[in-house]
Formats: structure tokens, C-alpha cells, sequence
């Protein structure tokens, strides 16, 4: 399934100069699961894993290689001691049953899970540029690689609302199935998963808040939370601007 693309103001500071030498290249590899072998067809089918790969050497200049592994039996994750990102069979599977509850229409749900693993993928990426280019990060790493997750879909993607969306609804079920919180909830390196949701909306929101006023009225934000989601998502953007593109200029 391949999503469009567009361009938008933030790839003039992220855009590779034509006349630098990329360092290194992202690459995809399906590893091969008899267990998951319907899984891996659907994947490499679907793509959408294989086109956001080209889109990041696109726009990234990275210090070095990084390769997506996708059938790793563990992860999501970014391993910088290898500088591979691992995306199970599993996790892709799990999405789809998810929202399989709420939805029988198979076509709704490889998008909702392509729009989730997208958002993932992003979200591994910025683990990986964090660890490349040693960007400074204040606060929990976790919060910060969500949110170059939802600018590069809210800014590149034409669909990038909807797809921060559903990847907001996935922290959402994760949440509902979660169950009581423990202390571990609490100290884990993640905010809870109804955090990232609300910040996703927020963000989206924030985007554009003309556009996306039906979603405030949904939320039930209220107009200082409205304001604060706009400011928020500025800021969001203008950091990571600051920050890659100070980082990747040649």
C-alpha cells in the first residue's frame, strides 16, 4: 500500500545537498519465519515499511548504515551496538488483531497496522539519529522520538494525520489492555501509554488547529489546551529542525 508523500517546509533543512556524499544507507531485510511466512508476503507486499525506508535515505544524512530487520524475535527496537532496528513478525500481528475487535473490514485493518508500523518505524529512526549524530535530548528520549514520529507524518505524509491517529488509537488499546497500573508502569522508560495518546492528538491538533477542529472538539479540549497543543507542536517542530539540521549541515 503506498501512501503519498509530499513536500513541505521542513525538508529544506533536511534535504541531502546533491553534492555531499551520503555516509551511510538504510536498508529493510525480511528475515524468512516458516511461522510467519503469510505475514512476511503480506509485509513486503504492502510495502510501507520498504517505502519509508526510501524516503528517510531521501531526506537523512546518516553518519552511518542502519539496517530495519523485520522477523527479529524481539523489539520493536533500536540496537545501536549494531545500529539495526528490529520489528518482529509478531508485533505487525498483534496490530492487526487489535483492531480486528472493532473492525472486521480486512482493508481497515492493514491500514490501520501500516499506519502503526509507520509510526513505529519513525519512532525507531529517531532512537537511531539520536545515537548517530548524538543529539542532546532533555527529558525522556521516549517522548522525544514520538514526536519526530508524528512531525514526519504529519509533514511529509498527505494522510500524516491519519496515520499519527491510528497510531495514537493503538497506545490507546494498549492502554485499555493493560489493565491496573503497577509501580513498573510508573518508572518504565515510556510514558503511559494514555500519554502518548493524548500527546498524539495533540499534536495532530496542534498541526493545524483550522483543519483539525472537529478533533479539539472531540478531545474536549479546552481553548488553553488548545492553545498549548498549537505552541507544542511548533516548538516540537523547530527543535528537531534545530537539532537535525544543525547536526546534518555539510
Amino acid at each position: 500500500m503506498n501512501r503519498v508523500i509530499t513536500a513541505c517546509a521542513l525538508c529544506a533543512l533536511l534535504l541531502i545537498n546533491t553534492s555531499a556524499v551520503a555516509r551511510g544507507v538504510a536498508s529493510i531485510v525480511y528475515e524468512d519465519d516458516t511461522d510467519y511466512a503469510d505475514v512476511r508476503e503480506l509485509m513486503m507486499h504492502e510495502a510501507i515499511l520498504d517505502d519509508a525506508v526510501e524516503f528517510i535515505n531521501e531526506i537523512f544524512t546518516l553518519e552511518r548504515d542502519i539496517e530495519i530487520v523485520v522477523g527479529t524475535d524481539d523489539g520493536p527496537l533500536y540496537d545501536p551496538a549494531i545500529s539495526t532496528i528490529q520489528i518482529p513478525y509478531f508485533f505487525y500481528t498483534e496490530i492487526v488483531e487489535r483492531y480486528r475487535q472493532i473492525d472486521s473490514r480486512e482493508i481497515e485493518q492493514l491500514e490501520f497496522a501500516d499506519d502503526a508500523i509507520l509510526h513505529t518505524l519513525f519512532h525507531e529512526i529517531a532512537h537511531a539519529l539520536t545515537d548517530q549524530l548524538e543529539i542532546p535530548i532533555v527529558g525522556k528520549e521516549e517522548d522525544a522520538a514520538d514526536g519526530l514520529a508524528s512531525v514526519l507524518l504529519l509533514e511529509y505524509y498527505e494522510d500524516g494525520a491519519e496515520m499519527a491517529r491510528n497510531a495514537a488509537e493503538l497506545f490507546a488499546m494498549e492502554g485499555e489492555e493493560r489493565g491496573e497500573l503497577s509501580k513498573e508502569d510508573f518508572w518504565d522508560e515510556h510514558s503511559l501509554d494514555e500519554q502518548r495518546y493524548f500527546s498524539t492528538m495533540c499534536q495532530i491538533y496542534g498541526s493545524d488547529p483550522e483543519k483539525y477542529t472537529a478533533l479539539g472538539d472531540e478531545m474536549e479540549f479546552t481553548e488553553d489546551r488548545r492553545e498549548i497543543c498549537v505552541e507544542t507542536y511548533q516548538r516540537l517542530v523547530d527543535d528537531w529542525i534545530t537539532l537535525l539540521g544543525g547536526a546534518l549541515a555539510e
